[in-house]
């Protein structure tokens, strides 16, 4: 991978980690896919094994990328802008109807 696009895809995936944490939250999941039915205990399972598979493999591409000092570091650095940016896309998708410009 050209280490143009391997930071793009480090943040990526730690992006999509944190978001489908996000969405094992019972209020996440009622504001964002389905008000209608209960956050079923499989689909947990499944979000978490999937957001620790993505930030594994973040963690690899990282330490490929820039050797496990530095790699590391990029990794801390990239789990922390992608909760950041999680964080404001929830929020932002979840604010109040009234508040809403559509």
């Amino acid at each position: 991978m050209p280490d143009v696009l391997s930071f793009p895809a480090i943040f990526g995936l730690c992006y999509l980690a944190f978001g489908a944490l996000a969405l094992t939250v019972e209020r996440h999941w009622r504001d964002l896919v389905d008000s209608g039915r209960a956050l079923p205990r499989r689909t947990v399972h499944r979000l978490r094994c999937a957001a620790a598979l993505c930030m594994a493999a973040a963690l690899s591409a990282a330490v490929h990328r820039d050797g496990a000092g530095f790699g590391i570091l990029l990794w801390v650095l990239a789990l922390t802008a992608a909760a950041l940016a999680v964080s404001v896309t929830v929020t932002w998708l979840c604010r109040p109807a009234r508040g809403r410009t559509r």
